[in-house]
Order: C-alpha cells, then structure tokens, then sequence
C-alpha cells in the first residue's frame, strides 16, 4: 500500500486499496498466520499479482512490476545496493520505488546515499545503516533475500 502511494504521490484512496489487500489476502490466505509470522514472497507475489497486476488498479493505476534477483544467486551486496539505488534515480519520465523484505518486515526503499537506506515506512523505519544488511545468513541485523526485492514504476 505504501508502495504505491509513493507512486501515485497519494492519488490512491489508501483505505479502500487497505481493505481491498486484506480482503485479497483472507481468501487466499489464513490472515491469523499472517499477524502471527508475516507475510512471504509466495502470500507478496499473490497479492500484487491478484490486486495491482489486474482488475481495477491495473486499469487506473497502472505499474511495471519486476523482480530482477529471482534468478541471481551470487550478487554483492554493495552491488546490489548500487542497482537497487540506479534503478531509484531513473528520471527518464518514470517514477519508481522498491520494495525489500528481511526476516522482520517489508519496506518500500526511498533512496541509499554512501552510508544508510531510507525508508517510507508506516512503522517509523526510516533508514538503516547498509552494514546493518546481508544477504547471506551472517550475523548483520536485516537479511535480506533476493526473492524478496521488487522493482516497480510507472510512467509519469
């Protein structure tokens, strides 16, 4: 939700798109796992592919959803860092935003500057120190998973 209201600069009625997610999730998805651990990849791409991917948001708020690391195994993390924030500053008349998952929480990422990641974030979580990140298990705070990264934007 978050998402893309950052996209569309909050043209989106956010509560409607709110019950229409958890109205999408309850039918696919038992929502009591979901308040007890989260939501996965698997409950994600269900969500953008039966909410924003089709019907009504897709017709009026139309988006490119990509998720380019599905089918990496062995990226850097500065290196991915660096794509993550290139595809960020695209100013060719697109908007775009990315959203990442750790083991705690998904965040829409704003933007990375040398030293943190910034967030817009419904749960104060604003930035983060990128040495905080891993992509492997290591014992850095946030893991991330490369399935867990999608790219979206829009045309402006």
């Amino acid at each position: 939700m978050n998402m893309i209201s950052y996209l569309y600069k909050g043209k989106i009625k956010r509560k409607l798109l709110y019950l229409k997610l958890v109205n999408e999730f309850h039918h696919q998805h038992n929502l009591i796992d979901l308040v007890d651990t989260g939501m996965s990849n698997v409950e994600m791409d269900s969500l953008i592919e039966s909410v924003l991917a089709k019907g009504y948001y897709r017709q009026h708020y139309p988006i490119q959803i990509s998720m380019p690391y599905r089918s990496k195994f062995h990226i850097k993390k500065t290196q991915l860092f660096k794509e993550i924030n290139q595809f960020l500053n695209k100013k060719d008349g697109q908007s775009t935003s990315v959203i990442i998952g750790t083991q705690y929480h998904w965040s829409v990422v704003c933007h990375i500057d040398k030293h943190f990641i910034h967030f817009l974030d419904s749960s104060n979580f604003n930035k983060a120190r990128l040495s905080s990140f891993s992509i492997n298990n290591t014992q850095n705070r946030y893991q991330l998973g490369l399935d867990d990264i999608y790219f979206f934007e829009r045309e402006t």
